[in-house]
């Protein structure tokens, strides 16, 4: 049985902070995922779009080389988190 999934509100989304992939690793691209997150809290303050479908599909580049970028569990878990939160909302 799973968890079930918590919603996530813009300002949680604004102050997130995400951690680096373990070391060796390299993560998603830090800029693709911030850009990607302006979008979302553009949706979850009412202005936005974007649908839990654009959040499900999204895809993230790796980051530079020698560059760790954001640990890319930690991020899937937060898209998961939004994808139920613009689910509730109505307009999915």
């Amino acid at each position: 049985m799973t968890e079930p999934v918590a919603g996530v509100t813009a300002q949680e989304v604004r102050e997130v902070i995400f951690p680096k992939p373990p070391m060796g690793k390299r993560g998603y691209d830090e800029k693709s995922v911030d850009d990607f997150l302006q979008l979302v809290v553009r949706r979850l303050d009412g202005r936005g779009q974007l649908s839990a479908d654009d959040v499900r599909t999204v895809t993230f580049p790796k980051p530079p080389v020698f560059k760790r970028g954001y640990n890319e569990d930690v991020v899937d878990d937060l898209l998961d988190r939004i994808v139920a939160t613009i689910e509730t909302m109505g307009t999915a």
